[in-house]
């Protein structure tokens, strides 16, 4: 009898206990047990998600053998090879992109390491969830590294750096990066110029980003550039965040704010320099 009530209840049973570890992983997430565990399963989960990020990018061919051109001439009209070898052509071109685009990144942050911040370590970005995309990205360096929670992420764009986000969460040899598109992000801002304004810059969860909280007499105007202002300590001054896109009044009609294009592209970004700031 009792069997057959355990039977019936099973399903029951199984989701208060799915129910009852959930709340427990909530209320105790930061506790250092969870985050060991979290930390094990991103362990071991990694090598699958640095593939499927490597299959997903293009990739030099290996050695492949060219297809065969036809000696008969190219009509004047088409003017181009055959399609099978301008495909591998273009492919191979494409793949020969990459790998420059690559090098010319990491070249621009070894320039950044030297010229304006020695304690920088670069990263690969080897996982991103989509249904996440602005909010967060894995990199394949972690504690063994130097980085912590709280360290400033920046990316090279031409000569300059600008603002990725900052680690939330250090695993032994990967960690996680909240973007500075997140709803939850928050930094502050200075804007350039005259006005030289204070304010906040938040996320939206997609490619714009808001500066917030600027006094209605404030002089800024469109084109303005925004960086870190340094204020809290969490990220250091002068780093380029975007430039100011338009301006109006906060919903609650208090102060302005001020739409940005980002000094970053949320997409693509492949690697990234960790401000580390401890040992």
């Amino acid at each position: 009898m009792h069997w057959e009530l355990y039977e019936r209840q099973r399903a029951t049973l199984v989701l208060i206990g799915v129910v009852f570890l959930s709340v427990l992983l909530l209320a105790f997430q930061r506790s250092a047990v969870v985050q060991h565990i979290k930390s094990f399963f991103v362990a071991c989960t990694f090598p699958s998600q640095r593939l499927f990020s490597q299959l997903s990018a293009p990739v030099t061919p290996s050695s492949p053998a060219a297809p065969a051109i036809p000696s008969a001439p190219v009509s004047e009209e088409l003017g181009a090879l055959p399609d099978a070898a301008a495909d591998w052509r273009a492919e191979k071109f494409r793949a020969l992109k990459v790998l420059a685009d690559e090098n010319a990144r990491l070249n621009a942050l070894l320039g950044l390491k030297r010229e304006r911040w020695p304690r920088l370590v670069a990263a690969r970005v080897v996982s991103r969830d989509p249904q996440r995309w602005f909010q967060e990205i894995l990199l394949d360096k972690g504690q063994e590294d130097g980085l912590q929670v709280d360290d400033p992420v920046i990316a090279p764009v031409g000569n300059y750096e600008a603002l990725v986000g900052r680690i939330v969460e250090a695993g032994a040899r990967t960690s996680r990066v909240m973007l500075v598109h997140d709803s939850l992000s928050a930094v502050a801002a200075t804007v350039s110029g005259a006005s030289a304004d204070d304010g906040v810059v938040e996320g939206s969860n997609s490619q714009d980003l808001y500066l917030r909280y600027l006094s209605r007499e404030s002089q800024v105007k469109i084109g303005d550039s925004v960086a870190t202002s340094g204020l809290g300590r969490q990220f250091p001054a002068g780093v380029p965040i975007g430039w100011v896109r338009d301006i109006q009044l906060d919903d609650r009609q208090l102060f302005l704010q001020a739409r940005l294009n980002p000094a970053l592209a949320a997409s693509p970004l492949r690697i990234v320099g960790v401000l580390v700031r401890r040992d």
